[in-house]
């Protein structure tokens, strides 16, 4: 996946360059990247993947919160940010902050969870039907928590006012196997 990033973002800038990861887990995007001749950094706060993106993967990690990032105050390429917006309690001042980290001609690349997609509407209407305070989008079961929420339109007015310019939106559908039918007939989610 991330020699996938890395090539559409070459195709862009004609030439491959520098890249930032906020949130860079394990570093397998920065991996992909670097394989294909990029000069990558990544922010992580989680001392377990930090340690884990360096020492299996030799990339450069700044193992800090993001909103409290050095590294945002270089220049980059690319900066990539996959799944974190919606666990930032103010994705506006991030998006600013990278804004200014990009060079001129830069690409944010951008991965956020679609809430109004119709399986998080589902989801949440059967969170309703078993009268739970639940949403299934916004309270995951295990931390880094979902605090914020993006669609297309909330993502756009985001970006819109940070000063950032969409090139384009991707929609990915997830293929999510259903159990067999006789299997839903003999379980109730009300016990």
């Amino acid at each position: 996946m991330g020699e996938r990033l890395a090539a559409f973002a070459e195709s862009v800038l004609g030439r491959p360059g520098s890249m930032l990861e906020l949130g860079c887990g394990r570093g397998e995007l920065l991996r992909g990247a670097a394989d294909r001749g990029w000069r990558v950094r990544g922010v992580e706060m989680t001392e377990a993947f930090a340690r884990i993106a360096s020492e299996k993967h030799g990339l450069e990690i700044e193992r800090v919160s993001i909103e409290s990032a050095q590294s945002l105050g270089e220049s980059y390429d690319v900066v990539l940010l996959a799944a974190i917006l919606e666990h930032l309690y103010e994705p506006a001042e991030t998006l600013q902050r990278v804004r200014g980290a990009l060079r001129r001609g830069g690409l944010v690349l951008i991965d956020v969870p679609n809430e109004c997609s119709l399986m998080s509407r589902a989801g949440n209407a059967y969170m309703r039907l078993r009268t739970t305070d639940w949403a299934i989008n916004l309270s995951p079961t295990f931390p880094p928590f979902h605090v914020v929420g993006c669609c297309p339109m909330s993502l756009r007015h985001l970006l819109d006012r940070t000063g950032l310019h969409p090139i384009g939106f991707e929609l990915h559908r997830w293929n999510i196997p259903l159990p067999p039918m006789a299997f839903l007939r003999g379980w109730s989610a009300w016990g």
